[in-house]
């Protein structure tokens, strides 16, 4: 293994992207924004002789407040089951049992995963995009944003409204980003395996896969390499070599007129090459 530090001089590589835990704690938090808005609307106290507030609207509002309380509740299942938590444990929290929690809660677990382990198409870094997924969360930055708004932005707003709304004696208001500090990201590695996500899924859509995206896989690789190397630490002897056989494996695949290359045919090239 060789150790590697990149040079002083080196500009930042931008942000990975979030993580699927990331995204669980980022539904989570607007969910308690959300019951938090609707709870401060109801602390003054200036309209209540007035007649826009008729019989009833309290106890409505408070109902809604408990029906949005559970919406809170199932999204922090959803958030402990990415955190690795049990059934037992999240049964234990709500002093039910396990069996009772994981059919309270389960299908909902089911619908929140579905769109990640299998979405309609991944992203050129291995992240799942699925109009299912809330926010558009597997977009980092520079990736084009959809209509429905991206986790980074979703992110950044929960900042500025944690900051506006809290006292600035709680120590999480005197931080920049509240919110999006604490949210976890892919690492270079996890974005390398990732990768490979994307090799099977071609295969999965395209019996011959087309050559341009194999190209970019290919590519995407090796910049993952050079990554690893420009944020220093240990990495493999043999790295560059790879980064090279990727580049090759690239500039072949581009230079493909007509149909795609199998990775089968591609791994035979590469040996002959060696041999």
């Amino acid at each position: 293994m060789t150790e590697t530090f990149p040079p002083a001089d080196a500009t930042p590589d931008p942000p990975h992207p979030y993580t699927e835990t990331a995204l669980a704690r980022l539904l989570l938090s607007d969910a308690y924004r959300e019951v938090a808005e609707r709870a401060l609307g109801r602390i003054g106290t200036e309209l209540d002789d007035s007649n826009t507030v008729g019989p009833g609207d309290y106890v409505r509002e408070a109902a809604s407040l408990i029906r949005l309380a559970e919406y809170v509740q199932r999204r922090a299942v959803l958030y402990e089951r990415e955190r690795g938590t049990s059934w037992e444990e999240i049964g234990e929290a709500l002093d039910i049992t396990r069996q009772s929690a994981h059919a309270k809660f389960a299908y909902h677990v089911k619908e929140w995963r579905a769109p990640l382990d299998k979405p309609d198409k991944l992203n050129a870094d291995g992240t799942p995009h699925d109009e299912r997924i809330s926010y558009g969360a597997r977009y980092a930055p520079g990736h084009p944003e959809p209509a429905y708004g991206t986790a980074e932005e979703t992110a950044r707003t929960l900042d500025r409204w944690l900051r506006r709304h809290t006292d600035p004696a709680y120590v999480g208001a005197s931080q920049e980003h509240p919110v999006s500090d604490g949210l976890p990201r892919h690492n270079t590695t996890s974005l390398l395996f990732l990768a490979d996500r994307v090799g099977h899924r071609l295969l999965e859509d395209q019996l011959v896969p087309d050559p341009q995206a194999q190209a970019d896989l290919c590519d995407r690789r090796a910049e993952l390499y050079e990554r690893l190397i420009r944020e220093g630490g240990t990495v493999p002897d043999d790295i560059h070599q790879w980064i090279a056989k990727e580049r090759a494996r690239a500039a072949a695949l581009r230079a493909t007129p007509g149909r795609g290359i199998t990775w089968d045919e591609m791994a035979s090239r590469d040996t002959a090459q060696e041999s």
